[in-house]
């Protein structure tokens, strides 16, 4: 009996041991979706004064928020560690830390979002073809019925590129609907529609 219960020991021991690096190895080979949680680093790529007056419209955190520089926009900011700052347009798929704003009033504090992020929000993909895509914060639209809630980078001139719909995170390699654009004079022209895998996105 003792040895039955030292084996099952040792292959428990063996099942955590190797469950990280198996877990790692399927992301490395692009068959899960890596889901990360943003943490600012300061100092950022330069320095910017401006306030936010509302909650963020791209994520659901309770320490982002919609801010303005001038006559700019920026969402999501995140809360620096320093008191009076936050941290605007970063993009950790491509190594950038963001902006770092000096606020000039303090955070609007009845306006702080309470939930905490779940479910499919993110505030930015990383498609596995490297293409980067943030929330559409603006006023929305539609084509084919779907609603665009991504627009991504896009290297092809006149040709905009849109994901569709909600992220799909029903499987562990979440996907989405990725839509290549033509605005014309009586509205958008969809060129292209494919299902999409996403590398990883960030909450």
């Amino acid at each position: 009996m003792a040895k039955v219960k030292w084996k099952m020991s040792l292959a428990l021991i063996l099942s955590g041991m190797l469950g990280a690096p198996a877990v790692a190895s399927a992301h490395a080979s692009g068959r899960i979706t890596e889901v990360i949680r943003f943490v600012p680093h300061t100092p950022g790529r330069g320095m910017l004064r401006g306030y936010c007056w509302t909650g963020s419209i791209a994520i659901a955190r309770s320490d982002a928020w919609r801010c303005m520089a001038g006559n700019e926009i920026f969402d999501p900011c995140f809360e620096d560690k320093d008191k009076g700052f936050v941290v605007c347009d970063p993009n950790p798929a491509k190594g950038d830390p963001g902006l770092r704003m000096k606020l000039t009033k303090p955070l609007p504090e009845a306006e702080r979002q309470t939930g905490r992020v779940g479910g499919q929000g993110a505030w930015l993909v990383e498609l596995a073809d490297g293409t980067t895509c943030r929330p559409r914060t603006g006023a929305g639209w539609e084509v084919q019925g779907k609603i665009v809630n991504y627009y991504c980078e896009s290297s092809q001139k006149g040709i905009e590129i849109d994901l569709l719909g909600e992220l799909d995170s029903s499987k562990p390699l979440w996907t989405a609907e990725k839509a290549s654009i033509i605005q014309g004079a009586e509205g958008p022209n969809l060129i292209n529609l494919q299902r999409a895998a996403i590398k990883r996105v960030w909450r």
